[in-house]
């Protein structure tokens, strides 16, 4: 009578989900994404009908360019000189020094501002 021996298999390593990623201690999660922050930022201080174009990075800097409704009165360029970020604002986290923004109201751009740090 022959008698087999079954040696029980060696444990590996599980983890709870295989599919998730697998992330260093010294790499950041959620690094900030300055096009997002701005995004956001307009998304919460336009007033309702206004909208504003996806930020555009270019030399050295990022443009948006916020949409105005017709039938809103004023002068397009100073009512979007009150949509800058404060200088405590998130947006100014990281290496961001300026934002361009382009007023667009009636079927033609304005004149632009520089919101600073």
């Amino acid at each position: 009578m022959a008698v087999l021996a079954v040696a029980p298999a060696p444990v590996v390593g599980q983890s709870a989900d295989p599919d998730t990623p697998q992330v260093e201690g010294e790499i950041d999660p959620k690094p900030f994404d300055p096009r997002f922050e701005i995004r956001e930022h307009f998304r919460r201080i336009l007033p309702p009908d206004w909208w504003a174009s996806d930020p555009i990075y270019g030399t050295s800097l990022f443009q948006v360019t916020v949409h105005i409704p017709d039938r809103w009165r004023g002068n397009p360029t100073s009512a979007v000189m009150m949509l800058c970020p404060d200088r405590h604002s998130t947006v100014w986290q990281g290496e961001l020094d300026r934002i361009v923004v382009h007023p667009f109201y009636r079927n033609r751009p304005w004149a632009s501002i520089e919101c600073r740090r």
